[in-house]
């Protein structure tokens, strides 16, 4: 899968909104104020990074940092604040709280948030960083706009918007360029780069994905090396992976996101080495069905949340574990749910949910809804899912489709609809018409492993028997004795 980006041309007069227009007023009425009180050099305003990118796409963007040339952040917001103050302003100033990286060495640039009419917005140094071989946290000293711009991971979010002037600043000479083209390239060598902070490379991939980016042929190549594969390793811990990973799965273009981390070998950092990480071969297929998912009035309305998104792509990648179970401390355990535990580091519940869909994957069957009575449904496609049943019902249309069968699509939706139509969407909250200490009196025995059958067997009952009621369950009880 190629990326999709067209170029365009960019409008470099930014349009602001009304809040962002009120912020950047107040923000130059205090800056006027105190250059004009001021006997050291005069202050400067800047909007950084991902704001500036977004604007300049005509996306809207709510992630504003400024950039302050002389100040340190917290400087700058107690001296915005007593201004505020003085000149009476209302319903301005929220929330103030501090970011201290390593405030010992450098409180000098301590980063500090506000909330400025209902907006957050951090305040910080432009910084020059230098880099140590073992981590990829900078040794930070003030900077220049120069030294700030080319300290960033790609040039196109680089670019700075002045305050005062209401103009861009492309430092690089590359910015406006790079991003009309949709290109994603690094200010400086791409190597040193990456060896500085590995987490880049991921940064990088994460952008071409949601944007439609390329990534530079050099920084591509460079992502291939396997001197940074181990840097990576070595530098990047595995949970602020999850955090980037996580970000490209719930992106625009997850599969050109996954691809890209194929191509560079990164597959092998997330455990998938031992596991067939085919999204090569079927990456244009997919695509293709997911956007007829799209256009599909049924499916298109089965909302998934960030989470289930996540475990869509990572039970489609780990599909051929299959029901492969390891030792896992004291128990034994699905293999594809160890690897989304420990390698990607995602919550127990989501490993868990993981281990369960590729677990089944081979036992799933829509014809199920002519061969299994409502009980045998139930157990075997809504309770062990809770919830989640629909979305293991799209990871198996998914697959289906992808094996070739053209007739998925009508399947998945004549089983949904059984599943509605036997009221067995949420039966997994459904509650025996029998509690525990009625059934011990009514089996006249104590409680014992004997118990769990018993229920197990009202409860299949049960819902083969949706109209009877609790006399009749008693009834069907006594028989059982």
């Amino acid at each position: 899968m190629k990326q999709c980006y067209k170029p365009i041309t960019l409008n470099t007069n930014i349009q602001l909104d009304e809040t962002e227009t009120k912020i950047i007023n107040l923000l130059n009425e205090y800056t006027d104020k105190y250059n004009q009180t001021t006997t050291t050099q005069p202050l400067t305003l800047r909007i950084t990074g991902g704001w500036v990118r977004d604007k300049l796409l005509n996306l809207k963007s709510h992630d504003i940092d400024i950039g302050i040339d002389n100040l340190s952040g917290l400087e700058f917001v107690h001296n915005l604040k007593e201004y505020i103050t003085i000149e009476k302003y209302e319903n301005v100033f929220q929330n103030q709280y501090l970011i201290a990286k390593n405030p010992e060495k450098s409180k000098h640039l301590e980063t500090c948030t506000v909330k400025l009419y209902n907006l957050d917005i951090d305040f910080v140094n432009l910084r020059s960083e230098t880099y140590t071989e073992s981590s990829r946290i900078p040794i930070i000293e003030k900077g220049t706009p120069l030294q700030d711009s080319f300290r960033r991971d790609a040039t196109l979010n680089s670019m700075f918007y002045n305050l005062k002037t209401c103009k861009i600043e492309d430092f690089t000479k590359l910015g406006l360029k790079d991003l009309q083209n949709g290109l994603l390239r690094t200010p400086l060598d791409p190597l040193m780069t990456f060896k500085d902070d590995p987490l880049r490379c991921l940064r990088l991939i994460r952008f071409a994905s949601n944007y439609g980016f390329k990534i530079d042929d050099l920084a591509l190549n460079c992502m291939k090396l396997k001197e940074i594969k181990l840097k990576l390793n070595e530098k990047i811990s595995k949970e602020r992976i999850n955090v980037e990973f996580k970000k490209i799965l719930v992106g625009s273009n997850p599969i050109y996101g996954l691809k890209l981390i194929n191509d560079v070998g990164f597959y092998q950092l997330f455990g998938f080495d031992d596991v067939e990480f085919a999204l090569n071969d079927i990456s244009f297929k997919l695509s293709t069905i997911l956007n007829e998912f799209n256009n599909d009035i049924t499916i298109n309305q089965i909302e998934l949340s960030d989470n289930e998104i996540c475990i869509y792509y990572l039970s489609l990648i780990l599909r051929d574990c299959g029901d492969l179970k390891v030792k896992f401390g004291k128990k034994d355990m699905y293999k594809s749910s160890i690897i989304v535990l420990e390698n990607l580091k995602f919550p127990l519940k989501t490993s868990e949910l993981v281990g369960l869909i590729v677990g089944n994957l081979q036992d799933m069957d829509f014809n199920d809804i002519y061969k299994l009575s409502r009980s045998e449904l139930a157990f075997k496609y809504i309770i062990p899912y809770e919830e989640n049943w629909k979305l293991n019902l799209l990871i198996h249309l998914t697959i289906q489709c992808l094996k070739g069968n053209d007739n998925a699509i009508t399947q998945f939706k004549e089983f949904v609809d059984t599943i509605h139509s036997l009221q067995l969407e949420s039966i997994y909250k459904t509650k025996l018409l029998i509690n525990g200490n009625e059934l011990l009196k009514i089996m006249n025995k104590k409680p014992g492993p004997w118990l769990k059958e018993i229920n197990q067997n009202l409860f299949k009952w049960q819902l083969d028997n949706p109209t009877k009621t609790k006399q009749e369950a008693i009834e069907y009880l006594y028989n059982l004795i």
